[in-house]
């Protein structure tokens, strides 16, 4: 009788010990998941500060030229709030960026805003491009058919010191 209870308690006891067992493994994993994910979020949250600084530190070097900024729009940020910060009007920002005239305020997208410019003329919206090796304003023009006058005015500061692989080249499409 006692070899019994004790034998169902040793049972008890390890049935315990391999529930135990399975629960520290799935917290375990779960808490390396948290951790990977927030590393994650940490690099991409660095890459980006990294890259803004750099992007801001070039145009910053590279004023009194005027030029065009691509911006995260904040949620809930207004049009408004963005033209009165870079001295457009919200009727560019629109027309930049193709956007209804229904839309006031952002959610989290990239925008063009055209910084100090009251009207785009002749009419038109903005596609981004990234610079690899080789590209130059003219060639650009020519591959995706723009005319490099409006190419030139529309990236004034790759206009006078040339395209650098990684440069954010602002690609006019006339409305």
């Amino acid at each position: 009788m006692m070899v019994r209870v004790i034998r169902n308690l040793l049972l008890l006891l390890l049935v315990i010990a391999v529930f135990a067992g399975v629960a520290v493994l799935i917290t375990s994993g779960e808490r390396q998941q948290l951790t990977n994910s927030y590393n994650t979020a940490v690099a991409l949250a660095i890459d980006t500060a990294v890259y803004n600084a750099l992007y801001d530190a070039t145009r910053t070097v590279e004023a009194p030229l005027p030029q065009y900024r691509l911006i995260r729009l904040e949620p809930n940020q207004t049009l408004l709030e963005v033209a009165l910060r870079f001295g457009t009007n919200v009727e560019v920002i629109r027309m930049a960026n193709g956007l209804l005239p229904t839309v006031d305020s952002g959610n989290g997208e990239e925008l063009v805003v055209p910084e100090g410019v009251q009207a785009l003329n002749p009419p038109r919206r903005f596609e981004v491009y990234r610079a690899v090796d080789g590209d130059t304003l003219p060639r650009l023009a020519s591959r995706f058919n723009i005319e490099l006058a409006i190419l030139e005015l529309d990236n004034p500061v790759l206009a006078q010191r040339g395209v650098i692989p990684g440069d954010i080249v602002f690609l006019p499409e006339l409305i």
